[in-house]
Order: structure tokens, then C-alpha cells, then sequence
């Protein structure tokens, strides 16, 4: 209950003008965030023996999404440590399926949604996949009616940062439709990308479906 009022807290100042059904003042997110913390430290002090149940269930939880975050990280060390032990202890751990791992790891292609954001924006959406997450695909989507509403400047614009970051392999893709749910839907079926790993831009008040109706794709600038 803390975490969700802190992240009300972040979406004030990072989202303010994000479209949602409901809104508390801030004074009330303090109060209730207080009033949490003040409930957590009262059980500790009254009941000390369930903060060593509590650190039983947070501890490997903790220690799982670590895991799940750094497990490139973790592979690479592997194979580092894998390279400096001496013979034959070095043929313990076969070497190539953690390398396949890594490269199947990132080898998952994300989306990212443009209405034609300039490349200032663009840029911004690569440095947030290369530092959270583990790919080096990326595939770029604009959805149009008439392909006459392409922005002139968006190829060009995509060009430049896929020069500017080799790693990447970066498609840029001009679709005819709506973009929604049901586009949602469709495009992550057809191919194979996780909804959740797909992004937009934050929607102005005009936009007309709930973040939470797209069905996982996330926020990203």
C-alpha cells in the first residue's frame, strides 16, 4: 500500500497530464502513505516475530525478480568465470548454451508507438529500452489513416538513430488502421510480442480509451 501510494506520488510530477477516472489531492496520498507506515512500524513493534515471517516471503521475492532483472548480468559473469577457471574445470559449464541464452534473450523484439515524435524523442525511447531492458530490437510503429499523414521527417529521424546506435536493429513500419485495443490485439499476436513489451508516448486528454484497456503496453516518455 506504501509502493502504491509513492507511485501516485511519482505520477503527479512524471504524469500529470495522464487521462484517469480518478484522482486524489496530494495531500491525501501523504496522509494515507503516512498513515501506512505508521500502521507497518506499529505491527513491527507490536508483533516482532512477524517481521522474521515477513522477511521470509520478501527475501526470495527480492532475490527472484534480481534475478529476472540482471539476468544478463549473471550469464555474462558465468561465462567470465567460466573463462577463468583452469582446465578441466572450465569444461564444467558448456559455454555455448549460455551464450545462445544471452542471444535469445536479446533477440525479443520490443514496439514503440510514434504519432511522429521529433528524433530528440526518439532518442530518449532508446536510451530507455538500452538501460531497462534486455534487447536490441526494436521495431517502430506510426498508425495512420492515409499514408499521407506520415510526418516527413520520421524516416529520416530513424535513420539517424539507427546509425547512432549500431547495436540496434531498429524497423521503422507504417500501418493503415486505428490505433486501439483491438489493433493492440492484433499486432501481438501476429508477431509473437508480449503486450507488455510494447510502448507508447504519455495520451493527451483527447485520447479516447483508458491506458488500461490497451492491455499492458506501457508508458515510456
Amino acid at each position: 500500500m506504501a509502493l502504491f501510494a509513492l507511485g501516485n506520488i511519482l505520477l503527479k510530477f512524471r504524469r500529470a497530464r495522464l487521462p484517469r477516472p480518478e484522482r486524489a489531492s496530494g495531500w491525501a496520498v501523504l496522509i494515507a502513505l503516512g498513515a501506512v507506515l505508521a500502521a507497518l512500524v506499529g505491527n513491527a513493534l507490536l508483533n516482532p516475530q512477524y517481521v522474521g515471517v515477513f522477511l521470509q516471503y520478501l527475501v526470495p521475492t527480492v532475490a527472484l525478480v534480481g534475478v529476472m532483472l540482471y539476468r544478463i548480468e549473471i550469464l555474462k559473469f558465468i561465462l567470465y568465470l567460466n573463462r577463468s577457471l583452469p582446465r578441466p574445470f572450465n569444461q564444467i559449464l558448456k559455454s555455448g548454451p549460455i551464450r545462445r541464452s544471452i542471444l535469445q534473450i536479446n533477440s525479443q523484439q520490443f514496439v514503440y508507438f510514434t504519432k511522429g515524435h521529433n528524433v530528440i524523442d526518439l532518442n530518449k525511447v532508446m536510451l530507455y529500452i538500452l538501460r531497462n531492458e534486455d534487447t536490441h530490437r526494436i521495431k517502430i510503429v506510426t498508425v495512420v489513416k492515409d499514408e499521407a499523414e506520415v510526418p516527413k521527417n520520421l524516416a529520416t529521424d530513424i535513420e539517424v538513430l539507427d546509425r547512432a546506435y549500431p547495436s540496434f536493429e531498429v524497423d521503422f513500419v507504417v500501418l493503415k488502421g486505428e490505433f486501439g485495443p483491438g489493433l493492440i490485439d492484433k499486432l501481438s499476436l501476429e508477431w509473437n510480442i508480449p503486450k507488455n513489451f510494447m510502448f507508447i508516448a504519455s495520451p493527451s486528454d483527447r485520447f479516447p480509451y483508458r491506458v488500461s484497456e490497451l492491455g499492458g503496453v506501457r508508458l515510456i516518455i
